[in-house]
């Protein structure tokens, strides 16, 4: 997957809320495919957290050609916060108080770049943790490794699967720019309803199964 960064800039947008969820909603209703357009809801699973900010846990320290990869990766994770005007994720000192646990690593498996695994109960859209890890490449300029975190950043948020459009940044390869698209926004504010609904979390019942889906993206 090809990643190499510009200069940032976002284009301008305009987010209408829309009431998807009122009083007395599941906790886990995510909006209807056609609440935020244009999307590609219709290509993925979508899921999502019962509150923002999710708690992180980066469990490396890796530095590559003078670059420090992790940095790098929160640098991406940054970049749907300054797009969304949303608070989504935060720092946390431990794996054992974090939602995510990110790890980066040098051993990949062959033409993967990174993969991110959400659990999440049958039958509910709610994640209860997710896990990634980014996988370094010699033919992946250090400065690329930002957009990969914003690409799996989305997988980690609840974008199950990838865009079938090359110009979104979750293309299963990522996109040329680095840059997040309307569409991949708008998919994203599919998931939580515009951001415009506080979930509350759902007691699982006695004996539902926890399901693991890993989504893989592959390597320049």
């Amino acid at each position: 997957m090809h990643f190499q960064r510009p200069v940032l800039w976002f284009l301008p947008f305009t987010l209408i809320l829309t009431s998807c969820a009122g009083p007395g909603s599941a906790a886990d209703a995510i909006c209807g495919p056609d609440s935020f357009t244009p999307n590609y809801v219709s290509n993925v699973n979508l899921k999502k957290w019962a509150s923002l900010p999710i708690r992180v846990y980066f469990s490396t320290n890796t530095n590559t050609g003078g670059v420090n990869i992790e940095n790098e990766t929160r640098q991406g994770f940054d970049d749907w916060e300054t797009a969304l005007g949303q608070n989504l994720w935060t720092e946390v000192t431990s794996a054992s108080t974090a939602n995510l646990v990110v790890r980066v690593q040098s051993s990949a498996p062959q033409s993967t770049l990174a993969e991110t695994t959400i659990y999440f109960f049958q039958g509910q859209n709610i994640i209860t943790r997710s896990e990634m890890v980014i996988y370094t490449w010699p033919s992946l300029p250090t400065g690329g490794y930002a957009g990969t975190g914003t690409h799996e950043l989305g997988h980690a948020l609840g974008i199950n699967g990838h865009s079938d459009v090359i110009a979104d940044i979750m293309y299963f390869t990522g996109n040329a720019t680095d840059l997040l698209t309307q569409r991949d926004l708008n998919t994203l504010r599919t998931a939580y309803c515009g951001f415009g609904v506080s979930s509350k979390t759902v007691p699982m019942p006695a004996g539902t199964p926890l399901i693991s889906q890993k989504i893989t993206c592959p390597a320049p």
